[in-house]
């Protein structure tokens, strides 16, 4: 399968989704495909596993590594990525000989926070925003699914405006990103007003769930943890 068509059909498949923001629905199953592969084929792969000692992962991947029921992978990571730790460490001991060497680069900067997961899926979702941007200039049905929409999650949307120099495609974006924004505050506003008792026979509507799908709009995806 062409690499072009590997990206283009799940970004089509996840606008005929109903849902704040398709880009979300794509991050979320390649984070869920990104730990499954972590605690999966990366083990037996020499090049995964230094990446993987090397950097680690954040507080929020971790805690989805944890999660899996089988909890030696994790420890065989741990493992190693403690090994490499302990080798930054090792030096800081003794920080009265550091101006016997040259610029340290085992410094305490090296523990600044990365993660071999956000890394991956960051690199794959850029060639998902560069598609869905080609794939509106080139393709007029998708350019009306972007149009029937629910537009896109803050985060989502400030990558996508920022990732494209086209006038129409950045006017067109936030238009759509206005509108939604607009429907979904109406949701969240008629939420608050049914906790009025003058209110207690208003047809809750859309706004039942009004919280989440607004902090999801504002902020992206929640995940269970």
């Amino acid at each position: 399968m062409a690499k072009e068509t590997i990206y283009t059909i799940p970004i089509n498949e996840a606008f005929e989704k109903d849902t704040e923001c398709p880009l979300c629905d794509i991050r979320k199953r390649l984070e869920a495909e990104a730990v499954e592969y972590a605690l999966g084929p990366a083990m037996m792969e020499p090049d995964h596993r230094e990446l993987s000692n090397e950097k680690g992962y954040c507080n929020h991947h971790y805690r989805m590594l944890f999660k899996a029921e089988n909890k030696l992978p994790l420890a065989l990571v741990l493992d190693t990525h403690l090994e490499e730790l302990r080798k930054k460490i090792e030096p800081m001991k003794s920080p009265q000989k550091k101006l016997l060497f040259k610029k340290q680069t085992n410094s305490s900067s090296s523990f600044a926070e990365s993660c071999l997961v956000c890394d991956k899926i960051n690199h794959t979702m850029s060639r998902y925003v560069k598609n869905l941007i080609d794939m509106w200039h080139s393709d007029e049905d998708f350019r009306k699914k972007v149009a029937n929409s629910k537009g896109f999650c803050i985060p989502h949307f400030q990558l996508l405006y920022d990732s494209s120099d086209d006038a129409e495609f950045k006017k067109a974006l936030a238009e759509k990103e206005y509108a939604e924004l607009c429907r979904i505050q109406e949701d969240i506003h008629k939420f608050t007003l049914k906790f009025d008792y003058r209110n207690r026979d208003m047809e809750w509507g859309t706004a039942k769930d009004a919280p989440l799908r607004t902090t999801e709009k504002i902020g992206s995806y929640i995940t269970e943890e």
